[in-house]
């Protein structure tokens, strides 16, 4: 199989003047005349589209209630968790760049020498990434200007269309480019098996309708992509030394017997749910990847996110950031281990003077001592673990949290995860919340420069999601039914979770498929939207108060105003394009 190299910066650039042949011309002598010829240019071409696509898509969850970056510099997060954002501080990106790049490849693919079926079905490939694109715009900003020709910089400025016009607009893309795109490719030359296939355009418009409100086509077009029987979801059969490891060490954790649990199906649940992100698993063979982004080695098409943003120093002596810092505003989101309580929240006094005991215990322990401390018995008699004490095991396979153990880590050696309340004002790499992910991190990195970079592919869309769409879809048009209910006991059977409840209301079904999507999308970019979705009573409830550590200091104080809804048109579009001056989004 050949990966589907993404050239970025250059080529990128280049598409934009209309112009590029990386293959045997240096850059001085690309034009125009030159390009846009061969089958080769319309791979290029395409390929500079596909950079698009997301990659670890985590960033939006940290203006959310799920997660924080106590690093500004990354990222204006903290401005919209607290109210904020404004014309001049923005979040997200009021950029029209892919939809220009697209543009440009749909007029002038035409020229080039290639299989017609093979050249419709690439401009659907690049209408889809289009429509990604413009779901990301609607999201932040509402109306958005639909632009189908690549537009000269002299030509006049335009206004945006409705929201009802740029909704429809997407799943129209979608619902055509799906009837053009394959099920499946071959692999090799114009068949990268990464490419866009008819399965990713039905889930994207799946998503797009949940997002919309539009539950009845939201509910079909998940349906479509079930009903293909090329997905499912991803599960081991068996553990490797390293895991068997740590499901022996589980039963601190899980009171299996007392709780009726299968310990077999629970530990490979979490070896399962937190595995398929990981080399070897992550590829086109993967029934759960329903579209995915590939890496290539060049350095410009990395992920550093998964490996030196989301871990903490203490996982290595060069590389770890914490940037990404899921907060217990999460944690308290998991599931008890029956999968349908949510436990009562101690007090912030009450968690302090717990892990102020328990610290006091440990903090002056070597790491020998350490580890076999936070492996022994004696550590579950403190207070301060009860809170981690059966609950949903994708907790145990998402987070890292004081004391654990993780030992099929990137680390070379077990870790038992430590956070002392001192780093919270002099380590900037190590997490503010109290907490890490484990979720998506990668346990395999490529090292460059120092730093750690993952060449792993990424789900960007997974089928989990497919069947959370179609669970509340299905229960919104028709009610919480056996589809419905099938569709989450899939989700709970991987995991080795218990079935959902039987009897629900319409409401309570709803509230619990909120949640059980909450903790299974959990760091892939979906709180965002959901938040805003759910509506104003809702997002007041979740962003409004103190999100604090473990040893009770405030890590970030959430403040909702409904201006929030939307983020603001920059000031910077505003002076480009006079139309935007007088429909700026409501509050700003």
């Amino acid at each position: 199989m050949r990966k589907l190299y993404t050239y970025s910066f250059v080529l990128a650039s280049l598409i934009c003047a209309s112009s590029c042949n990386l293959d045997v011309e240096p850059p001085t002598s690309i034009s125009a005349e030159t390009f846009w010829k061969t089958d080769k240019d319309a791979w290029y071409a395409l390929n500079a589209c596909y950079r698009s696509m997301p990659a670890v898509d985590i960033s939006d969850e940290m203006t959310t209630d799920n997660a924080h970056s106590h690093k500004p510099w990354e990222g204006n997060f903290e401005l919209v968790q607290n109210g904020g954002i404004s014309t001049a501080a923005t979040y997200g990106s009021y950029s029209f760049g892919q939809v220009r790049n697209t543009n440009i490849f749909l007029k002038n693919v035409e020229g080039c020498t290639i299989d017609n079926q093979i050249k419709e079905r690439m401009k659907a490939e690049a209408r889809f990434l289009r429509a990604l694109s413009y779901m990301r715009l609607t999201s932040y900003y509402g109306k958005v200007a639909i632009i189908e020709e690549p537009l000269s910089y002299t030509d006049p400025t335009v206004p945006r269309n409705s929201v009802e016009e740029v909704q429809a607009y997407i799943l129209k893309e979608l619902a055509e480019v799906a009837q053009i795109l394959p099920e499946q490719y071959t692999g090799g030359y114009l068949q990268e098996t990464s490419r866009v296939t008819r399965g990713a355009a039905y889930a994207l418009r799946a998503r797009a309708a949940l997002y919309f409100g539009n539950y009845a086509e939201a509910e079909s077009s998940a349906r479509k992509v079930m009903e293909m029987g090329k997905y499912g979801l991803f599960r081991i059969s068996s553990l490797n030394a390293k895991q068997q490891k740590e499901a022996d060490e589980m039963a601190l954790y899980i009171d299996f017997e007392a709780k009726g649990i299968d310990k077999d199906a629970f530990t490979k649940g979490m070896f399962s749910y937190e595995g398929l992100w990981h080399r070897g698993n992550a590829n086109a063979s993967n029934p759960e990847f329903v579209l995915f982004r590939e890496y290539s080695t060049d350095v410009s098409s990395l992920d550093v996110s998964r490996y030196t943003y989301m871990i903490p120093l203490q996982m290595s002596l060069d590389y770890g950031f914490s940037s990404y810092e899921p907060m217990q505003d999460l944690i308290d989101a998991y599931w008890d281990i029956d999968g349908k309580t949510l436990r009562t929240p101690i007090s912030v006094d009450q968690r302090k003077a717990n892990y102020e005991e328990i610290w006091k215990q440990a903090k002056d322990m070597r790491d020998e001592e350490y580890n076999e401390f936070a492996s022994s018995e004696k550590l579950m008699e403190y207070d301060y673990m009860n809170e981690f004490r059966n609950r949903d095991s994708r907790l145990y396979a998402s987070m890292m949290f004081p004391f654990k153990g993780w030992h099929h880590s990137s680390k070379g050696s077990v870790l038992y995860y430590k956070w002392n309340p001192a780093w919270v004002n002099s380590n900037g790499n190590e997490s503010w919340t109290g907490y890490s992910y484990r979720k998506l991190v990668t346990v395999d990195p490529l090292m460059m420069d120092s730093y750690g970079y993952s060449t792993e592919p990424y789900p960007v869309i997974r089928y989990a999601e497919v069947l959370l769409t179609f669970a509340e879809a299905r229960t919104m048009n028709t009610g919480y039914d056996a589809e419905a209910k099938a569709a989450l006991n899939d989700l709970r059977d991987r995991c080795g979770m218990p079935k959902v409840p039987e009897a629900l209301s319409k409401d309570q079904a709803i509230e619990l498929i909120r949640n059980e999507r909450r903790i299974e999308l959990a760091a892939e970019g979906h709180r965002y939207n959901d938040i805003r979705r759910y509506g104003k009573d809702y997002a007041r409830k979740v962003m409004t108060g103190a999100s604090t550590a473990p040893d009770g200091s405030v890590v970030i104080q959430k403040a909702w105003d409904d201006k929030l809804m939307l983020m603001p048109i920059p000031q910077s579009a505003m002076d480009k394009n006079p139309l935007l001056k007088d429909d700026q989004n409501p509050g700003y």
